[in-house]
């Protein structure tokens, strides 16, 4: 029986394992991860966005985005929120038993581009340009810790705010917070759920916080973000998994330091 009452990301029952199962099994047929993607790649071949290193902070462990990533950027750092999400992040980086297979998910991105010369070889890619995974503890005025991060050309983020936020003020401190990472030119690409309230993880429901776009476009501005790029699309989803009521993507340069 599912739990009536909602969970926090944070919580222990927080399984990155179960999230892979429900929503990146085939991502073809899940919105929230088919639409993004397909965005995020857009968006990087487009070359509106570009540099050397690139810093993600985003809900999941699985390395999906990275993957697209690899062909535009030589440094990735991965920040992850959870000790589960960390765990099992570096258990894919580093080849260990037991580690999530990322080859569907490999053959995907590999199809948007038309070739590949083959999921091994691309997956080899995206490891060596990975070079980091750090751990971020919103408990913290400095969530970073004594980690010294250089300000980055891109900082991506899919999904995190609305499923580490509890209220609106903490989407605005952890906002910040990200803002920091973004060199001045450089780039903040959020992908969000608007109108939100929870997703399922199993049993277990966990809480998201609900905001619209205006809300959305108020805090990038108070942080010094010019918006280049957005768009939105409509809930496709037909199952009780979540309920959002929009997939949306914000593109947005660092106009100045707040």
């Amino acid at each position: 029986m599912a739990s009536t009452q909602c969970k926090h990301y944070h919580d222990e029952e927080f399984d990155p394992c179960i999230l892979f199962e429900t929503y990146l099994k085939d991502p073809s047929k899940e919105q929230v991860i088919d639409y993004p993607v397909k965005v995020f790649r857009d968006i990087l071949s487009s070359g509106i966005v570009k540099g050397d290193t690139l810093i993600e902070l985003s809900v999941t462990s699985a390395a999906v985005f990275s993957l697209v990533a690899a062909d535009y950027f030589d440094n990735i750092v991965l920040i992850q929120s959870c000790e589960s999400n960390e765990q099992e992040a570096r258990k894919w980086l580093n080849k260990e038993h037991g580690a999530m297979d990322h080859s569907h998910l490999t053959d995907f991105v590999c199809g948007l581009k038309g070739e590949c010369t083959g999921y091994e070889q691309h997956e080899e890619k995206t490891r060596r340009a990975i070079k980091q995974i750090v751990r971020w503890d919103i408990t913290k005025d400095n969530p970073l810790g004594d980690v010294v991060l250089p300000q980055a050309d891109c900082v991506l983020s899919v999904g995190y705010l609305d499923a580490a936020s509890k209220d609106h003020e903490m989407y605005l401190k952890l906002l910040k917070q990200m803002s920091s990472l973004v060199k001045i030119g450089g780039h903040l690409i959020l992908f969000s759920g608007f109108n939100m309230t929870f997703f399922m993880i199993g049993q277990h429901k966990f809480s998201t916080l609900t905001y619209d776009e205006p809300f959305v476009r108020k805090a990038l501005a108070s942080n010094g973000f010019i918006i280049e790029r957005s768009g939105k699309v409509k809930s496709q989803r037909t199952n009780k998994g979540m309920d959002y009521e929009y997939v949306a993507y914000f593109v947005s340069r660092k106009d100045r330091e707040v």
